[in-house]
């Protein structure tokens, strides 16, 4: 009853009647099998789409027009067969599969010699069973004489070809009047199932690539062991005489490759048909949840029909598991038009009458959260341009402003009402939308031509990006930011609940690449001082910033915003490029110098990174040997296999990688266990205090033995006494890094520092 009632109360929203018509569209369809034709036609093509070559265990003996001739007869007798299976036996096949109801009885001419031969092999020698003409059941009446079958084994040639003979199906056991038979396609590739279940034969391996004697050459002696030493010889009537049958959207062929097709099979995977209820299960689901309004026709929906319907059965197909997707597709079809449809009708009871364009209140219709950024663009002299003509011009005008805003995003839906321009961004990302507004505002200053006349249009936009909030809500937060970019002649307000850290945050990001090219962003070098030679013999290249307003940046502040909003690959390539610069000019005057560059765990999902490292390298002809790459922000490192192998790419280049601020967060022993790390660097938080705290001597101890147990360096950060420098070193610590060694400063600073070859250390 509580499922009845909630399925009343669906049915009362159209949406949902759409989504129930179409559940019961496609299980119908999957019961009664009213697309098995079509199904079979799309199989059929996928195994176009790719083509296997035989095993070449099996090897077809051909009854042909050639054998025939040459035997004066239109057909073999027992005593021929005899001296064929003499001769397979002696060239090393391991058995012999006549694919005929053997129809001769034990007085034929022959038949006590092949008797003698089939006893002289047992279980060797297989000949077939079939169903008798017009039977009206699926039992084997037609067998071998008995005299044949107390010398040789029985195998099924039983086949149930489809409708329109786009494919076949092939048993695994048979009955018969003599009991139940193994089929020769399971015989033939070693398969004993006690079922008469049925499996599809694969038609994508190629008839043409299974191996062929002629019966007379067998007949004849003229084999050689090379042919069929461990292989299994099935003989078969090819004649022109022979029946014939069409391979799925192939040629006709005799009947024996259709049995050696579906051995095959077999020989190279386990058939398994899943049916229909899969993909229908997967496309009811995205249907369900991609049946509210505008986003059945999404592209990224789209594309996971396509791939539920037409590149998983194709994937699948290699591996030999069918599923069947016409139910499914039917359903996704149907829903997809009928939802489009919808569209279309409230799209029509939801427009703006002067405009042509979507009205505000439809999008207030939206049920669901939107996820995108949404902008209100409110022209400031709207009433006066539309005053300013003598006939209806607010189409046009809207038409023009549309356009202008499609340019850089040209999916979008504009929502109008009298000044007011409403949309959902796509761009996540709201510096980049500020900088498309500025972009707009810089074509819209250009003038707009309505009816022939220019127009001067003056604008102020105000953005919503809090997507937790409705959309009405959400809506009334836009159009109130843009009224206040009015009010103080901005062109962008920006509405947030934490607006001035906002606002902040992004007048810094969206200055960052400014300052980057104007110099304000700067590398600093911190030396490493190798603890064995008492020599510096590289640095950690790092980003600063010195705001000609604000000051120096924090660096922490700076690079956590740009990872944010996903801008490091900027600072990184700069970083990279002045870091690699540097270490190539003192490589070239001679010193053993590397230079360490901080990668964050977010750019390891970049597919870009080898190739940023190695083109950069390259640029400055340094061997990248001398460059290690310290991992950082371990928390949000990726260990899918995908960012592992890029890492050992990384490695095999010549790199050498640093797991950083070992010791916190992520940064633990499991990370040494995957990870083709060669360094490890100490948290400083370890080191600070490890002349005075037992705690922290003990396990900066233990890291430091276990790291090299495992074969890496390690590398102490934060050293800024002399004990603690004398301390580490009695540990035999590898590097260190800190204050008492040298602070970070620029690249001139840091050529002296190197220059004076003079480091302030005790012991």
């Amino acid at each position: 009853m509580i499922l009845l009632s909630r399925l009343k109360a669906a049915w009362r929203h159209r949406r949902s009647r759409i989504v129930i018509s179409a559940l019961l569209i496609g299980a119908v369809c999957g019961v009664l099998g009213v697309t098995v034709p079509l199904e079979d036609l799309f199989i059929a093509a996928r195994t176009k789409l790719r083509s296997e070559n035989a095993s070449g265990q099996i090897v077809i003996v051909k009854i042909d027009d050639r054998s025939l001739e040459a035997l004066h007869d239109n057909d073999v007798n027992p005593g021929l067969d005899a001296q064929v299976v003499e001769n397979l036996m002696k060239a090393g096949a391991t058995s012999v599969y006549f694919n005929r109801t053997y129809p001769f009885s034990d007085q034929t001419a022959g038949a006590a010699k092949l008797i003698k031969t089939l006893d002289r092999y047992p279980g060797r020698v297989y000949l077939g069973a079939s169903m008798r003409a017009g039977g009206s059941d699926a039992t084997l009446s037609r067998v071998p004489a008995k005299a044949f079958r107390q010398h040789a084994r029985l195998v099924s040639l039983a086949v149930v070809a489809h409708p329109l003979n786009l494919s076949f199906s092939f048993p695994y056991m048979s009955k018969s009047t003599v009991g139940r038979v193994q089929s020769l396609s399971a015989a033939l590739a070693d398969q004993v199932h006690e079922t008469s279940r049925m499996f599809r034969a694969d038609f994508a391996i190629d008839h043409q690539t299974i191996p062929t004697v002629s019966y007379i050459d067998v007949l004849n002696g003229r084999i050689t062991p090379a042919q069929f030493s461990g292989r299994k010889a099935v003989v078969g009537l090819t004649a022109s005489s022979s029946e014939q049958h069409p391979l799925p959207l192939g040629d006709f062929v005799p009947s024996v490759y259709f049995h050696v097709i579906a051995a095959e099979t077999l020989i190279e995977q386990n058939p398994t048909a899943l049916g229909w209820v899969p993909a229908f299960l997967l496309v009811a689901v995205m249907m369900a949840t991609g049946i509210g309004r505008g986003r059945s026709f999404k592209p990224l929906r789209l594309a996971g029909y396509a791939l539920i319907l037409l590149v998983f059965p194709t994937v699948l197909d290699r591996y030999g598991v069918e599923v069947t997707v016409l139910p499914a597709a039917i359903m996704a079809i149907y829903a997809t038009v009928r939802a489009r449809t919808l569209d279309k009708i409230k799209d029509v009871s939801e427009t703006n009458a002067a405009s042509g364009l979507p009205s505000l209140q439809a999008l207030r219709d939206m049920r669901e959260r939107s996820s995108g950024l949404l902008v209100a663009l409110k022209i400031r002299n709207y009433s006066g341009i539309l005053r300013s003509f003598e006939g209806a011009v607010e189409a046009d005008l809207a038409a023009e402003i549309q356009r202008r805003i499609r340019i850089s995003e040209p999916e979008v839906v504009v929502y109008h009402e009298g000044g007011m321009f409403v949309w959902l961004s796509n761009l996540t990302d709201i510096v980049e939308l500020f900088e498309n507004l500025e972009g707009l505002h810089r074509i819209v200053q250009n003038g707009i031509v309505i009816d022939g006349t220019e127009v001067d249009v003056g604008f102020n936009c105000g953005v919503d990006s809090e997507l937790q909030n409705t959309i009405a809500n959400r809506l009334a937060n836009a159009m109130q930011s843009a009224e206040e970019a009015v009010r103080s002649d901005e062109l962008v307000c920006h509405h947030d609940g934490a607006k001035g850290e906002v606002q902040w945050e992004i007048s810094l990001l969206a200055s960052l690449d400014r300052a980057i090219d104007n110099g304000e962003v700067w590398v600093a070098f911190q030396p490493k001082l190798d603890l064995l030679t008492n020599k510096v013999i590289g640095a950690e290249a790092l980003a600063r910033w010195s705001h000609p307003e604000r000051g120096p940046i924090s660096p922490e502040k700076f690079i956590g915003i740009a990872e944010e909003y996903h801008r490091i690959e900027r600072i990184t390539r700069f970083v990279l490029d002045k870091a690699v610069r540097a270490a190539a000019s003192f490589v070239r005057e001679g010193h053993e110098f590397s230079i360490s560059v901080n990668i964050s765990a977010q750019l390891l999902r970049n597919p870009r990174l080898p190739r940023m490292v190695l083109e950069t390298l390259a640029a400055h002809d340094l061997d990248p040997a001398h460059l290690i790459l310290e991992i950082t922000e371990t928390d949000r490192l990726d260990r899918s296999a995908k960012t592992v192998q890029m890492m050992e790419e990384l490695v095999a280049a010549g790199l050498r990688i640093s797991i950083d601020d070992f010791g916190t967060g992520n940064a633990t022993i499991d990370y040494l266990r995957y990870l083709p790390a060669a360094e490890v660097k100490i948290d400083k938080s370890f080191i600070r205090e490890i002349d005075t705290n037992p705690g922290d001597h003990l396990l900066v101890q233990s890291i430091i033995e276990m790291a090299h147990s495992l074969g890496r360096q390690v590398v102490a950060e934060g050293v800024e006494t002399a004990e603690s420098l004398a301390l580490l070193r009695s540990l035999q610590c590898d590097q260190v890094q800190g204050y008492y060694v040298g602070r970070p400063v620029s690249f001139r600073d840091f050529v002296v520092h190197l220059a004076e070859k003079s480091v302030r250390t005790t012991g």
